[in-house]
């Protein structure tokens, strides 16, 4: 975590702790104002339980209100997600079945004993192997760079599809993102999240036969709106 980003979340923290005294959070949580509610969720910076608790995912509110919509009309709809979270839950009373993969063994724990009494969840704990000369799979984020994420990305492969909903919120995104287009449902859709980053955006806006909907919106947690992605194969 950089510097600025990990004092800011020290001092939300700090303060969190006196609104909660002060019953703060509990008003803002129940107010019947969504403005007030997602105002509730900036005290909640990189807590997943707490998102969980609230059943938010960690998207635009935009994208959670299309997802939520499209997949009441695929009662039991099978659900695949790169990088577990508070949108494994939310996924989870919304489908029949998700899948989710993830590569820090120490958070799928926390995930798996944050989702203890959800059913219909399988989680698959894939660690990054060291890089060789011959990886081809890599993560462009500070840190990851000198690892494989191979065996990650084929999890799906593993699992096999059709899967209505494809999730694309963790690590190597666009080579699990091309991964995905091949388990894809007929009408199917993929949940590209924070996908204008430069490096991801021109990466999938370049790819034919795809239809792309961009959401830009407040997001949980968050004080700044960010975009996530629809995308349907043509």
């Amino acid at each position: 975590m950089s510097g600025i980003r990990g004092a800011y979340v020290m001092g939300v923290r700090t303060v969190r702790k006196a609104a909660d005294k002060a019953g703060l959070l509990a008003k803002l949580e129940n107010s019947e104002s969504p403005r007030m509610r997602h105002l509730r969720t900036l005290f909640s910076i990189f807590d997943a339980g707490d998102l969980a608790r609230m059943d938010l995912a960690w998207w635009s509110y935009p994208a959670m209100r299309r997802v939520e919509a499209f997949l009441a009309e695929r009662p039991g709809a099978r659900v695949f997600e790169f990088g577990a979270g508070a949108s494994t839950a939310w996924l989870a009373r919304r489908a029949g079945q998700v899948d989710s993969v993830e590569h820090d063994t120490r958070w799928v724990e926390y995930v798996r004993e944050l989702l203890a009494d959800t059913p219909g969840v399988k989680l698959h704990a894939v660690p990054a192997t060291p890089a060789t000369a011959e990886t081809v799979i890599r993560s462009g984020r500070v840190g990851h760079t000198d690892l494989d994420f191979g065996d990650y990305v084929a999890t799906i492969d593993q699992v096999g599809g059709p899967f209505d909903v494809i999730v694309v919120d963790g690590r190597a995104r666009n080579d699990a993102f091309r991964r995905s287009l091949d388990h894809l449902a007929d009408g199917g859709v993929v949940v590209y999240d924070n996908i204008r980053r430069k490096r991801y955006w021109d990466v999938v806006s370049a790819l034919p036969g795809l239809r792309i909907e961009l959401l830009k919106g407040a997001t949980p947690t968050l004080p700044y709106p960010t975009t996530t992605g629809l995308i349907w194969r043509d």
